[in-house]
């Protein structure tokens, strides 16, 4: 999910066992209020993997962003 521009990037992120979906409203409040929001989909295989799935989604954004996530659970 990505979407326009306005009053700055926000990158949400998911925590374990989830998905990006659970971010959907969240991300309909921010971009009503005029911010450009990306949603993270994490494959949750390893922390590794996230990690770089995360920093690569923060790499591509055009303006300084705001990241949001949810703690994984301890496995």
């Amino acid at each position: 999910m990505d979407g326009g521009s306005g009053a700055g990037t926000v990158v949400l992120v998911h925590g374990g066992f989830v998905d990006g979906s659970g971010w959907q409203g969240v991300y309909n409040l921010l971009r009503k209020d005029g911010y450009n929001v990306s949603v993270v989909q994490n494959p949750t295989l390893s922390l590794a993997g996230d990690a770089a799935v995360t920093k690569r989604a923060i790499d591509t954004q055009s303006e300084p962003s705001f990241s949001l996530a949810i703690p994984m659970a301890e496995r």
